[in-house]
Order: C-alpha cells, then sequence, then structure tokens
C-alpha cells in the first residue's frame, strides 16, 4: 500500500514537471520566433525588407525548431515551413504586399501555438 501511494506520487511529479518544461519550452521558443517575425514585418511594411532577412527568420525558426518535434505535432511544424518558404520567394521577388500576409500568419500562428499549450480552464476541460 505504502509503495503504490509512493509510485502513484512520484508519478504525479513526473508527469507535473515534464508538463511545465513542456510550456515553459514551447513559450520560450515561440517567443524568440515571434520577435524575430515582428522585426521582418516592420522591415516589410517599410520595404527594406530584403530575402536575406527573411533567410535570418528561417534560420532562427530552423534553430529552434529542432526541439518542438517532441512537443508538437509535425503538421504545425510543417505548416510553418510552408508558409516561411512562400514568404521567402515573395521577399526574394520585392513583393511587400504578398509576404506581408504570410508573416501575418506566422506571427498568428507563434501567438496561437504556446496558448494552446498554456495551463488554463480550456485547455484541461
Amino acid at each position: 500500500m505504502v509503495r503504490t501511494l509512493i509510485s502513484i506520487a512520484v508519478t504525479l511529479l513526473l508527469i507535473t514537471g515534464v508538463s511545465v518544461y513542456e510550456i515553459n519550452h514551447v513559450r520560450e521558443t515561440f517567443a524568440i520566433f515571434h520577435e524575430a517575425l515582428e522585426t521582418l514585418y516592420s522591415k516589410t511594411e517599410n520595404e527594406t525588407a530584403s530575402h536575406e532577412d527573411g533567410k535570418v527568420v528561417r534560420k532562427v525558426w530552423e534553430r529552434e525548431k529542432k526541439d518542438l518535434h517532441i512537443w508538437i505535432p509535425h503538421t504545425v511544424i510543417e505548416n510553418i515551413d510552408y508558409q516561411l518558404n512562400e514568404m521567402l520567394g515573395y521577399l526574394y521577388e520585392y513583393d511587400f504586399q504578398d509576404a506581408l500576409p504570410k508573416i501575418e500568419i506566422l506571427l498568428e500562428i507563434s501567438e496561437f501555438i504556446p496558448k494552446t499549450y498554456s495551463l488554463s480552464f480550456e485547455n484541461i476541460f
């Protein structure tokens, strides 16, 4: 009986610890990505962004997404990759009007995903 209670307590502590780590890691990762996107959005809005600026944002994403495969679905990562590549194509052609909506989509995704992993009433029930 005592061993059972101890194993339940240890399991709950492990699950809680991993959950807290997951929430913080996902939030921090997307905060870094969101910051890079905001900078790119400002440059694109002012029509001073270049293809190289977009490549910098993609490098930030490539670096940050390595650990995310464990925590978020692959389809989300695939969607972000798709939107990034399309945005890069528009920046390559200096088509700022078409690049802006792609960056807006990425900004929304980078705000929405961490909210789905937060401890909130909606996510629990």
